[in-house]
């Protein structure tokens, strides 16, 4: 209402001065100029000898140290003043947008810009309920234009992440979205980490930072860059995301943009240092940092103490860590703490599915605090860490404007049909219940259904704390891969009609190990072992075509292979029907994709040739 967001800028410093800061310095300068370029790298010291370089990034870190504090702690602040008066919040974000999305193309053409007039009373009940497909036509407009469709904002970038369909996203990175929200976001759950673990800025070497990375774009949209969230090069101006280990070599353009070789790099540059606290998103990078010691722990030694890097030239031999790090690889089983004994913090998901994880964190991390990661996704953030609380988190009142649908209503089937959704507010949720999700991004993106389900753990002075559930549709996600029924759906049929099969139903369920994977079981006319095998294969080349993430987390061994069982036709059906009868049979609905994978026991045996009856199908469930 009357309350000034804690971000705020003039119009003309946000419109005027940044915008031609991004374009003319970021994009136009900087870029187009070799000799300019050539002179930025060199000033940050990447064509120089490695102890200029070494003397450089620390430069910046120790100059960056103080003011990056000072970020974060406001970003905090705000986000706990906000989180005291969440009614505030919400009608300060709902204001902000619909005045920055009124006189956009998309909302003229619509008649939307009338809620202008009253955004509280008329949001709701003039703009319709949408996913993500629903925005198709205005982001291709979007996507000529920069611009001007669905905000009144640039776009700076396009992100990219996995569509449900297997085509990968495009989201609006606009101007007032990374200003307003998105740098503010990070800001504040640093801040939360640096308030409980100030020493993860003790040093520079103090914090590996695997959330954000700094990688070359190589893809684009009518000229404007597409790239993953993740991805922060280049910056676009002075109040973009900057961490002090912006310019280390681990960090930055140099280091190899695969997953192995990054981490190669960063595990090179930081084992023997005092290395307190390390940041990553999904827990896999954590079992994968470890994982990565032990395949090339012998190169590591060698680089350490002939001071190499991948056997060039590469600074100081350094004997003392190198015999360390064999010593922590003579003991055969080990973990992080044993590699870096500094350790005192790391952070992650690890809600949901990614809790399967907490056991193999506690081997490897022994007696090492763990901090949660923000729930968020490429179109928006949802929670905010205030505390060491891994079960849930506050809802990020000041990042967007939320409603609610009790996840019983089939809000896929209202949506498709174009009905009316009945919402409810953050003040109308009850603890102890899963709610759909739908947010309003100030990227444009108005009344999203994200297809995320939160649980309600409690209420507290009015801000919901919630917990990730799931995806409507996906009850796993191991690695951040979001594998939905309809991608494995599509897998299977493309790889049984390849193979010239009539297939039939089919359970897919998620296989806990060292890597994780999926089993799928699968009706087929004669089911044989080199058929499971043959199929294996094929579903694993389809759902890799299909899902961007999939790929990715196989490519690089944090999930392993899918494994497949044939079954003769019937027995899934049998199998089901057995389950509807020892419940309720008018709620029971056959569901292939599993939240676990008891189901193989139960229908393995049907190889024999026998099907399942309904009355033993299930048994000992």
């Amino acid at each position: 209402m009357g309350t000034t967001h804690p971000h705020e800028d003039t119009q003309e410093d946000t419109y005027a001065d940044t915008y031609k800061d991004t374009y003319a310095d970021t994009y136009a300068d900087t870029y187009a100029d070799p000799q300019e370029h050539r002179q930025d790298r060199q000033d940050r010291g990447y064509e120089k000898g490695k102890g200029d370089r070494q003397e450089r990034w620390q430069e910046h870190w120790n100059a960056r140290r103080i003011p990056f504090e000072q970020e974060c702690q406001r970003a905090r602040t705000a986000l706990l003043a906000d989180l005291k008066d969440p009614q505030s919040a919400q009608e300060r974000v709902l204001e902000d947008i619909v005045a920055l999305c009124a006189d956009s193309l998309h909302w003229k053409e619509r008649g939307y810009d009338a809620v202008a007039a009253d955004p509280a009373g008329l949001f709701r009940s003039v703009l319709p309920v949408m996913r993500y497909t629903d925005f198709a036509a205005e982001i291709d407009r979007e996507t000529r234009t920069k611009g001007g469709v669905l905000s009144c904002s640039p776009v700076l970038r396009w992100l990219k992440t996995s569509g449900t369909t297997g085509t990968p996203k495009r989201v609006p990175y606009t101007l007032h979205w990374l200003l307003t929200y998105r740098i503010p976001a990070m800001q504040a759950m640093w801040g939360t980490y640096v308030e409980h673990h100030p020493e993860i800025l003790d040093h520079p070497y103090a914090t590996l930072d695997t959330q954000t990375v700094h990688e070359r774009v190589d893809d684009y949209l009518n000229g404007v860059q597409y790239q993953a969230i993740s991805n922060r090069h280049p910056r676009i101006n002075s109040r973009d995301w900057n961490p002090p280990w912006s310019a280390a070599p681990w960090f930055g353009t140099e280091a190899p943009s695969s997953h192995a070789g990054r981490m190669y790099h960063r595990i090179r540059h930081l084992v023997g240092e005092r290395l307190h606290f390390i940041s990553a998103i999904n827990p896999s990078t954590l079992v994968s940092l470890r994982d990565l010691i032990a395949e090339h722990g012998l190169e590591l030694v060698r680089d350490l103490g002939a001071g190499t890097l991948e056997g060039r030239p590469y600074g100081d031999p350094d004997p003392e860590a190198a015999a360390h790090l064999q010593s922590v690889l003579d003991k055969g089983e080990f973990g992080l703490k044993d590699v870096w004994p500094s350790l005192t913090l790391y952070s992650c998901w690890l809600s949901s599915s990614a809790g399967l994880y907490q056991s193999k964190l506690d081997a490897l991390l022994p007696g090492v605090r763990a901090m949660p990661f923000m729930s968020c996704g490429t179109e928006g953030v949802t929670t905010i860490p205030v505390d060491g609380s891994l079960d849930s988190q506050p809802l990020a009142v000041n990042q967007a404007y939320f409603e609610f649908v009790p996840a019983e209503v089939e809000l896929g089937a209202l949506v498709d049909a174009g009905e009316r959704v009945d919402t409810l507010l953050l003040d109308e949720i009850e603890p102890g219940r899963d709610y759909h999700l739908i947010m309003t991004q100030g990227n444009g993106l108005y009344r999203l259904w994200s297809g995320d389900i939160y649980h309600v753990d409690r209420i507290v002075d009015g801000t919901p704390w919630v917990h990730f559930v799931h995806r409507d549709g996906i009850f796993h996600s191991f690695t951040g891969e979001k594998i939905t029924e309809a991608q494995v759906t599509q897998a299977i049929g493309q790889a049984m009609a390849d193979d010239g099969l009539a297939g039939g139903l089919y359970l897919c369920g998620p296989q806990w190990g060292e890597p994780p994977h999926y089993i799928v079981v699968s009706e087929v006319p004669a089911p044989d072992g080199e058929l499971d095998r043959s199929l294996a294969d094929a579903i694993d080349r389809e759902l890799k075509t299909i899902n961007i993430e999939y790929a990715s987390k196989r490519d690089s061994g944090r999930l392993g292979p899918i494994e497949v069982h044939t079954v003769p036709h019937d027995s899934i059906a049998a199998y089901a029907e057995g389950r509807r009868q020892q419940g309720n049979a008018t709620q029971y609905k056959y569901k292939p994709f599993q939240q676990d994978t008891d189901f193989v026991d139960d229908l393995v045996g049907a190889r024999s040739g026998s099907v399942p009856t309904t009355e033993t199908a299930g048994a000992d469930r």
